[in-house]
């Protein structure tokens, strides 16, 4: 691994031939695998685990656990959106800003428990959804136009790229 920053690689494209109903059920299991990898590596977790960080000036480990818990509340409601409303705007969540709230301190099981049942949301609409819907696009401000196909993938990607930052950051301090 060269990049720290990215410990799974850079966000990936889907290609138009995998845009298919068996990639939404690997998605699906994908994040179902995901989820279960974060609630066993938060379990166990001591008081000095939960401010290591994976490289300096990074978010620490319960940051981390916090951030993840609340961007898969968000993609699901941008997904949800997006399958329910033309042209959906979506609108973007101040990330490092929601990290000084109250709630960013609580501790990592109640992050670990949030993803849980959103993510039963996620699988659900991944397995339940007719592929052709995920044709439909949503528009971000920074990032533009992108099918519920890519943000999908996005979110997938976004549970592992941050499991593996904290994993990153237990393995080199521990």
């Amino acid at each position: 691994m060269s990049d720290p920053r990215f410990p799974i690689g850079p966000l990936p494209a889907l290609p138009d031939a995998e845009r298919v109903p068996a990639t939404l059920h690997d998605l699906a299991n994908s994040m179902a695998q995901a989820v279960t990898d974060w609630q066993a590596t938060l379990q166990a977790l001591t008081p000095v685990d939960l401010t290591r960080t994976y490289r300096p000036g990074s978010w620490t480990v319960q940051q981390l656990a916090h951030h993840t818990a609340d961007a898969h509340l968000h993609g699901l409601n941008r997904l949800r959106h997006g399958l329910t409303q033309d042209d959906f705007q979506i609108q973007p969540f101040g990330q490092s800003a929601w990290l000084t709230l109250a709630d960013a301190a609580l501790p990592v099981s109640v992050a670990a428990q949030l993803l849980e049942p959103l993510n039963a949301h996620w699988v659900a609409l991944l397995r339940g959804t007719p592929a052709g819907q995920f044709d439909r696009q949503v528009v971000h401000p920074t990032e533009g136009r992108q099918d519920l196909w890519q943000l999908a993938v996005k979110h997938d990607w976004h549970l592992r790229h941050h499991l593996a930052h904290v994993r990153l950051a237990l393995g080199e301090q521990q």
